[in-house]
């Protein structure tokens, strides 16, 4: 290989490393929605392809495991929420986080607030923390979409599954319709066998027949000859 054909395969790898490294450090955003408390700074990861139960049920993992949280769902404005907990990712003092999962275009999203009491979370008030929030998140990402393709994978499996079942019955199906046609082949040649048969024993019955005419014939003739029998 070249000089000239080596390099820009490098450049090729090069950039698609850094777009890679560069799109997993912008899984998640940091933006402000509306939640129960008005308008607040927030974390969102959106997850291609994904549905929202996945994403609720290892969210909700994710934040027992990593928080100490166990959150409840307000049935009303559909918010998951835990208090008093405790990381060292938001040091000491004790905070709340509130979330939503909602479905989007392409899969579905998650929306994170972290309260710290005094403020939430934002870069522009602790942009140490707030890189902790993101880097935990991403590992959630990584989570959910490893959870998405192992579905994609069962479902493809599954899919081959039925395949291969229309497939074992499409050769039963075939092997019952070799076995149809040889059944009826054998009658077919049987039916044919009869035909000759039959042509023959008719063959046969046209001469007796003939013979039969003859017989009567001469039986006739015998009995318009009776009155001149014994003269």
């Amino acid at each position: 290989m070249t000089l000239k054909t080596i390099l820009p395969l490098m450049l090729a790898l090069v950039t698609a490393t850094a777009l890679s490294a560069q799109w997993n450090r912008n899984v998640v955003t940091e933006t402000e929605k509306m939640m129960s408390f008005g308008s607040r700074p927030c974390f969102r990861v959106e997850f291609p392809g994904a549905d929202t139960k996945t994403v609720e049920d290892l969210w909700k993992d994710f934040a027992k495991k990593n928080y100490g949280a166990k959150l409840k769902k307000d049935r009303k404005s559909g918010e998951w929420s835990a208090s008093e907990l405790k990381s060292a990712m938001m040091g000491s003092d004790p905070f709340s986080i509130y979330s939503t999962v909602e479905k989007t275009g392409n899969g579905a999203a998650l929306n994170v607030w972290y309260d710290a009491g005094s403020y939430f979370l934002n870069r522009r008030d602790n942009s140490s923390r707030s890189d902790e929030a993101s880097r935990a998140l991403r590992q959630l990402y990584l989570d959910v979409r490893r959870a998405t393709i192992n579905g994609e994978i069962k479902d493809q499996e599954d899919k081959l599954k039925e395949m291969e079942k229309k497939y074992k019955n499409l050769q039963k199906e075939t092997d019952t319709l070799r076995k149809d046609i040889e059944a009826y082949k054998a009658k077919i040649k049987k039916a044919e066998d009869d035909i000759v048969k039959s042509e023959k024993e008719q063959e046969t019955n046209l001469v007796d027949q003939e013979a039969q005419r003859r017989m009567i014939e001469e039986s006739r003739q015998r009995l318009n000859n009776v009155e001149n029998e014994g003269n």
